[in-house]
């Protein structure tokens, strides 16, 4: 058996088609791309500012908005590139705050919106599925990281993309990919889509959810309406199942924005995809690759028992819970985040518990961080 490393730390992509269903969700689909993203400029919340704009071409020819920062008066040499995914219904905006740090401590950072969201291009519904993410992200990684390490860092369905280019490109990841970071996420097989309602109705969301919000999107000025009228109701929804503390105004103001400015169709797509999500095959690809699987204990989206199953999957991995903290990880914990990406960096780049046979199982490594310390449920 492996050895795991799990630790219980205090402190979340919104695997969030829960969240948009859930309560409603989101603007209507239009081809090419959006016009009314929160971040034309590369100008994101709090004062972070891409240094380069770019686009990528996926293999159906989505063109993806991909941003990228260059670290300041540091060398790179022999430092990995850092990709980042974000989650459903959310655009690389979430990143904002893990993106400073890395470029802080001298990284190379690679970040993009998924096809469908944020700038990126509206493709054709039919591939809004797991595998063309995985697809997608490889595109990315031959524009921007054609060579050299790169670490892999994704949020609730930015993590699935990592797993199914790993399914999908077993040798790349192998001979390339250094480190991994599975943050709020699941490998599937278990029904995914939770919105706290209790099995029922999650799944009258799941099933009948898409062709509601299909509907909705053929409305847009009554959906636009609504909106308005429903401001505070959107920011409570979003604290619900994306918090496990209490967030600030201009947080859940900012993720208010991006989760329900998600064209309705695209929500409408991806979900019955992420609730029939499995790439538990692909998991085994990164028996070599230095992984972090880190969640919050009050994730109602991907509960702790979808980290919990890829851990077991995944036995070498560093398995990190964060009690008290909901889906919204990234964004409810950034420093935690940040703290635990930087170490995995530092075990990828240096190999040093990367090995073909691991020992037996060790005992979980709990971290008190100062705060209240609250068991994983």
């Amino acid at each position: 058996m492996a050895s795991r490393r799990t630790k219980t730390v205090v402190g979340t992509s919104l695997g969030a088609g829960a969240i948009a269903a859930g309560a409603g969700a989101v603007a209507v689909a239009r081809r090419g791309a959006r016009s009314d993203a929160t971040h034309p400029d590369g100008s994101h919340p709090w004062g972070h500012t891409a240094e380069r704009l770019e686009a990528a071409v996926a293999s159906d020819g989505t063109v993806l908005h991909v941003e990228i920062d260059e670290p300041k008066g540091s060398t790179r040499k022999g430092r990995p590139t850092v990709v980042l995914a974000h989650g459903f219904t959310l655009d690389l905006t979430s990143w904002a705050r893990l993106r400073a740090r890395l470029i802080l401590e001298g990284y190379r950072v690679v970040c993009y919106d998924q096809r469908n969201h944020g700038l990126s291009g509206v493709g054709d519904h039919d591939h809004c599925t797991i595998e063309q993410l995985g697809r997608d992200l490889k595109a990315v990684l031959d524009a921007f990281a054609p060579e050299g390490p790169v670490v892999l860092v994704g949020h609730s369905m930015g993590g699935m993309t990592i797993m199914s280019l790993t399914g999908l490109y077993p040798d790349y990841v192998r001979e390339r990919v250094k480190a991994v970071a599975l943050v709020s996420t699941s490998a599937g097989g278990m029904g995914l889509v939770s919105v706290g309602f209790g099995k029922i109705l999650d799944l009258f969301v799941v099933r009948f959810g898409p062709g509601l919000l299909r509907g909705l999107s053929a409305r847009r000025t009554l959906w636009q309406s609504v909106r308005r009228v429903g401001r505070e109701a959107e920011k409570a929804a979003v604290q619900r199942y994306g918090f496990g503390r209490k967030a600030d105004d201009e947080t859940l103001e900012h993720f208010s924005d991006v989760i329900f400015g998600t064209p309705l169709d695209t929500t409408a797509a991806f979900l019955p995809h992420l609730d029939d999500l499995d790439v538990r095959d692909a998991l085994p690809g990164l028996a070599r690759t230095e992984v972090l699987v880190i969640g919050g204990s009050r994730d109602e989206l991907t509960p702790p028992s979808h980290s919990d199953e890829i851990v077991e999957l995944v036995p070498h991995s560093a398995h990190v819970v964060v009690p008290g903290a909901g889906h919204l990880l990234p964004m409810e914990r950034p420093e935690v985040v940040a703290d635990e990406v930087l170490e995995l960096i530092r075990r990828g780049i240096s190999g040093a518990t990367r090995k073909a046979d691991r020992g037996s199982d060790a005992d979980a490594v709990v971290r008190d961080t100062g705060d209240a310390v609250e068991e994983p449920a």
